[in-house]
């Protein structure tokens, strides 16, 4: 049975359907897809077959091409080893980067991409915000929509892991305006300990009526409140700070010209500090 399992090929292998392994997925789940998928008689003998190699956390990546049949040795040597017809594409999304940005990095790299198509799907499902930065490794053939599925499930995880269970406290009100505060601090502090301090600064402007009026979105000097939308898609050290701002007497800031923050109590102060700082 064991010789059988091993040496010998299904009868219906799949010949010309390619099969694909994505960022993410286990070894166990491999071996039942390529099992149910008919080109091995059994996920546990793969699955032992890999370990026997020390290769359990050596999936390489990608799309492999069978235009004819092949043993069980033959596809763990090729899985785990040799590696995919189609290798996949890597890229990385910085923190902080607008749907325009985002769909620009990924045109580069992916023919099937549309960067109208991208920013017309994000509008409409009105997801900003929600395009988790990363680095991701995508099939060549992905489009819009598939980068789209990628990114928003892996913001769902992201910030579901690191703030299930945390509630969001007045002046904020929901995972919308979280994200819109911390797209602004992405724009705004450049240091992870600035961001938690113009975190209080601006949950502070707020609760007291006072409009935000920050730079990078300019509708702020218009209205009181955040945006509408995110203006950008935050990473974690944003939405941390949110969540955790550091309570201050301030209720202005600048960035001077040499890039540090300079904090002021009242409008006078913060005057002298643009005098000073940036003039």
């Amino acid at each position: 049975c064991i010789i059988y399992t091993t040496w010998t090929v299904p009868n219906n292998f799949p010949i010309g359907k390619n099969f694909i392994i994505e960022e993410g997925e286990s070894l166990r789940s491999v071996s039942f897809r390529l099992e149910e998928g008919n080109y091995i008689h059994s996920a546990l003998f793969f699955r032992i077959w890999v370990s026997f190699l020390f290769r359990d956390r050596h999936m390489q990546l990608g799309e492999y091409v069978f235009n004819e049949k092949q043993s069980l040795g033959y596809l763990v040597t090729k899985l785990v080893i040799t590696g995919p017809d189609i290798p996949l594409v890597s890229v990385t999304i910085p923190e902080g980067s607008t749907t325009h940005e985002v769909a620009l990095l990924f045109r580069k790299s992916l023919s099937n991409f549309s960067v109208t198509a991208f920013e017309e799907k994000v509008a409409i499902q009105k997801i900003s915000g929600k395009l988790f930065p990363s680095t991701y490794f995508l099939l060549p053939s992905t489009d819009e929509n598939r980068a789209i599925e990628i990114m928003t499930k892996t913001f769902d995880k992201k910030y579901n892991d690191s703030f299930e269970g945390i509630p969001i406290m007045p002046p904020l009100f929901s995972q919308k305006e979280v994200l819109s505060l911390a797209s602004i601090l992405e724009g705004e502090a450049k240091t992870k300990e600035d961001m938690h301090i113009v975190s209080g600064i601006l949950q502070s402007r707020m609760t007291l009526g006072i409009p935000l009026q920050v730079d990078v979105a300019k509708e702020t000097y218009r209205s009181r409140g955040l945006p509408e939308q995110p203006i950008n898609n935050p990473g974690l050290i944003a939405m941390f700070a949110v969540f955790s701002p550091v309570k201050t007497p301030y209720l202005y800031y600048i960035t001077g010209k040499d890039g540090t923050m300079h904090y002021a109590k009242t409008f006078d102060e913060h005057e002298r500090n643009i005098l000073k700082y940036l003039r």
